[in-house]
């Protein structure tokens, strides 16, 4: 019993070695550990009750309190006031607060000096209101000079709240989500940030034009949802037509109708030398290119089509040899659509590809949706400009109906005219199966699919190979 109280005492005193470290080296020790794990270090020892809150990396989210707003509050305040007190240092600080309501939005003006009283090297704030409800940003905000990774949800930045806008020297990450926001008052905050790497904009329908003229690091820019946005200008020139811009990797453009209406009336070419992914989705086909030394990206393009066509399978033939240097892959939607407009779509699809002799464009993947079935006239089309690895999306109860129509293909002399542009081609079709368990895809057979059962959901597509000429 004696001996193995010695080694509690050991024990003991080994704790309390540590505990009697510099306070700067537990400080540090603390520095790699998340918020959570930190706070936890507060029952060690009476002497470790508080090393936790004079670290120099803060951590503060709303979400880990669950609800209770007074207590978070009240944590947050505690702590800055003991850094302030104190006379601490403070490298790095993050703070959430996913629930602001009138009262606590006023308090951000008091926190962020605070903060920034501290020395903070490295800010990241994201900051939204409850309720679904907008409120007027504070000016506090813009005047921090510290901030590196700035995340804002539903306010709205008017002049008040931007009159005092410093340069950021630190600020690579901007994300608004759901902000109301004129141009100019952007264009004000993009001038104050030449360090911004990523740009996520999502909803901002008071956004028309965007100017990034000054942005030569932008690695990743995501915008989204954006109804109204009409132009965008990545380079130094004033007209919409080309875009140089050296670090880009990643581009998308969701769902911004605007824009897409000017993509689709003029050409845009980007000089992206790095770029390594891009995606579209929209309803209109854009006219885009890019100028790259990248050997391996990838574009994803997801599209819905209208009832008027307008010429589509022209306009995505032209988009997809654009792009034919990346892997693409592409998901069409489609509503009801008249078929006399496809055959007159099939017919000037004919004649374009006689007439100028134009190779179709290796897919890696191709998914059709909606009412639009793989033997339809427009399918018989896309296969004319395309061909791909896989299609997708094939309801494996329809596994055998979709590749006897595919194989066999309808009679018409339209569709037999369109058809002996790709079939020759094809060479060979296989069906997979997808395993859930191993996540894979496995060559399988129509034999070997299992019977239907109610509920249960199983992938299949196949796998096409083609006459080596693209």
């Amino acid at each position: 019993k004696r001996h193995e109280k010695g080694k509690g005492e050991d024990g003991s005193k080994s704790i309390d070695r540590i505990s009697e470290l510099p306070q700067c080296i537990l400080q540090r020790q603390l520095y790699f550990m998340s918020q959570e794990d930190a706070v936890r270090t507060s029952v060690l020892s009476k002497s470790w009750r508080e090393i936790w809150c004079t670290r120099p990396n803060l951590d503060l989210s709303d979400a880990t309190f669950k609800g209770n707003n007074g207590e978070f509050i009240s944590l947050l305040e505690n702590t800055l006031r003991r850094y302030c007190e104190q006379r601490l240092s403070l490298d790095e600080c993050s703070l959430s607060y996913t629930s602001l309501d009138s009262t606590s939005v006023s308090l951000l003006e008091k926190w962020i000096p605070l903060i920034t009283s501290a020395g903070v090297k490295n800010f990241r704030l994201s900051i939204v209101p409850a309720h679904f409800r907008h409120v007027k940003l504070p000016s506090v905000v813009f005047e921090t000079e510290s901030l590196r990774d700035l995340h804002v949800e539903r306010f709205i930045l008017d002049q008040k709240a931007i009159e005092k806008t410093v340069l950021f020297k630190h600020l690579n990450k901007l994300r608004l989500e759901q902000v109301c926001i004129d141009d100019r008052m952007f264009q004000k905050i993009i001038a104050s940030c030449p360090l911004i790497e990523t740009m996520f904009l999502k909803s901002c329908n008071t956004i028309r034009n965007i100017k990034a003229s000054n942005l030569r690091r932008l690695k990743d820019f995501y915008f989204s949802s954006c109804l109204f946005l009409n132009r965008v200008t990545l380079s130094s020139l004033d007209h919409f037509s080309s875009c140089k811009f050296p670090s880009l990797e990643n581009l998308a453009i969701l769902y911004c109708d605007g824009l897409e209406e000017s993509l689709e009336e003029s050409h845009l070419h980007i000089d992206a030398p790095n770029i390594s992914t891009f995606g579209y989705h929209g309803l209109l086909i854009p006219s885009i290119s890019f100028a790259t030394t990248s050997t391996e990206w990838s574009s994803c393009l997801y599209l819905l089509m209208r009832n008027d066509p307008s010429f589509w399978l022209l306009k995505l033939h032209k988009l997809l040899d654009s792009l034919r240097q990346s892997e693409i892959s592409v998901t069409i939607h489609q509503f009801r659509m008249n078929d006399e407009d496809i055959f007159q779509e099939n017919l000037d699809l004919v004649q374009d590809i006689k007439g100028g002799n134009k190779p179709a464009v290796a897919l890696e993947e191709l998914k059709l949706h909606g009412e639009l079935s793989y033997f339809s006239p427009l399918s018989n089309g896309l296969f004319c400009i395309c061909r791909p690895r896989k299609i997708g999306a094939i309801n494996y109860m329809n596994a055998e109906s979709v590749l006897k129509n595919l194989m066999q293909g309808e009679n018409g002399n339209y569709q037999d005219q369109l058809r002996q542009l790709w079939l020759p081609d094809l060479e060979e079709v296989g069906l997979e199966i997808y395993d859930k368990n191993r996540g894979e895809w496995d060559p399988t057979s129509l034999s070997d699919l299992p019977d239907f059962e109610e509920g249960k959901r199983i992938s299949t597509r196949f796998a096409l190979k083609w006459r080596e000429s693209l």
